[in-house]
C-alpha cells in the first residue's frame, strides 16, 4: 500500500475509532484512491447513511466525488444532496416545463381531492339517478320523466306540494303507482311505460340497486382516473427534475442512498451502474433490497453489519 495512503488511514483511525463503519470507510477510500471503480453505498436508515458518508468525508474523500440521493441530510452531508447540485445545470426550457408540471399537479391534486371526498361521502340523489338513466337507460327515463303541463299550470301532488322532477322515480322505487300521473301512464300509447310501471316491488328494487351500484362504480372510476392522472403528472415532473441527474452521476465516484431511495431512484442507479456495492447495516436489509441495488457492472459487494 502507498505510504501516504497508509499513514493517512492510520491518522483517521484516531478520529473514527475501530468499528465496522470505520473499516468500511477505509475500504471505500482505498478503492477511491487506488482504482477507478464507482461505489454505491446503501443503508437501511438515513441516520446510518449520514454516518457513513461523514466517515468518508473524514477519511479524506472529497465531497465533489460523492452524491447523496434522498431528501434528508445532516449539516455536513447537505452539500452532497442532489438538490444542491442539479439546480444550476437546468436550462430555462427545463424550468418552464417544471413550472407547468407543478401547476398541472396542483390542478390534478384538487380534482383528486374532490373525487375522493365525493366517493367518501357518496349519497344517492334521485336527480343524479335520473341523469344516469337518461343516458344509460332511456326507456326507464322516459317512464319517469314528469310531463310538462300543456296549460302552463303547475301541477301539485296529493298534499298540495309542487311536483318535483324526481316525483315519478320516487314513487316507482317505493313500489307505488304513478300517483297524479297514474291515469296518464295507463292511457299512454307506450307499451314500455306500462310494463315498467307494472313491475312488482322486488323487480323494481333489483333494477334500482343495479343503477345505484353503477353510480357508485362511476364514483370509483372517477377517483381512479384522477389518481392515475395525478401520478402520471408527478412522474413526469420527477423525470423532468432528474433530467440532469445522469450527467451528475457520470461525474461521481460514490453515490449513497437508503433502501427506500434505491427503489425510488432505480433508473438513475442503473445509469450510475456501480462497480462496487457497499451495504451498511447489512443484517437489517432484506436480500431483495440488496439485489435490486446491483447493477450490470457490479463485480463486488461489501456487506457491513452485525451477524445477529
Amino acid at each position: 500500500m502507498d505510504y501516504h495512503l497508509e499513514q493517512g488511514l492510520l491518522d483517521q483511525q484516531l478520529v473514527l475509532g475501530t468499528g465496522k463503519s470505520f473499516i468500511g470507510a477505509l475500504i471505500a477510500k482505498a478503492l477511491h484512491l487506488l482504482t477507478s471503480k464507482t461505489i454505491l453505498v446503501v443503508c437501511y436508515t438515513n441516520h446510518a447513511l449520514d454516518d457513513i458518508l461523514e466517515g468518508l468525508l473524514d477519511v479524506g474523500i472529497p465531497s465533489d466525488a460523492m452524491l447523496r440521493l434522498g431528501g434528508k441530510s445532516t449539516a455536513r452531508t447537505e452539500p452532497l444532496l442532489l438538490q444542491k447540485q442539479a439546480q444550476g445545470n437546468r436550462t430555462r426550457d427545463q424550468w418552464t416545463i417544471i413550472d407547468r408540471s407543478r401547476q398541472s399537479a396542483e390542478v390534478l391534486y384538487e380534482r383528486l381531492e374532490n373525487a375522493f371526498n365525493q366517493y367518501k361521502s357518496f349519497k344517492l340523489h334521485l336527480s343524479d339517478m335520473l341523469l344516469y338513466l337518461e343516458f344509460e337507460h332511456p326507456a326507464f327515463y322516459n317512464a319517469f320523466k314528469v310531463p310538462d303541463p300543456e296549460d302552463g299550470m303547475t301541477r301539485v301532488g296529493t298534499r298540495g306540494q309542487k311536483i318535483s322532477p324526481d316525483y315519478l322515480l320516487f314513487r316507482w322505487q317505493k313500489g307505488q303507482n304513478a300517483g297524479t300521473y297514474d291515469r296518464d301512464v295507463r292511457n299512454s300509447g307506450s307499451e314500455a311505460n306500462r310494463k315498467i310501471w307494472d313491475m312488482n316491488y322486488d323487480t323494481r328494487r333489483q333494477h334500482f340497486q343495479r343503477w345505484e351500484d353503477a353510480l357508485v362504480q362511476e364514483s370509483i372510476e372517477e377517483l381512479a382516473t384522477a389518481a392515475g392522472e395525478y401520478n402520471e403528472c408527478q412522474q413526469e415532473l420527477m423525470r423532468t427534475q432528474n433530467t440532469s441527474l445522469s450527467g451528475i452521476l457520470r461525474n461521481k465516484r460514490i453515490v449513497g442512498c437508503t433502501t427506500t431511495a434505491a427503489a425510488k431512484y432505480g433508473d438513475e442507479i442503473r445509469t450510475f451502474n456501480p462497480d462496487v456495492l457497499l451495504v451498511e447495516e447489512a443484517g437489517e436489509i432484506l436480500e431483495s433490497h440488496v439485489l435490486t441495488a446491483i447493477g450490470p457492472e457490479t463485480s463486488q459487494m461489501i456487506l457491513i453489519g452485525d451477524h445477529k
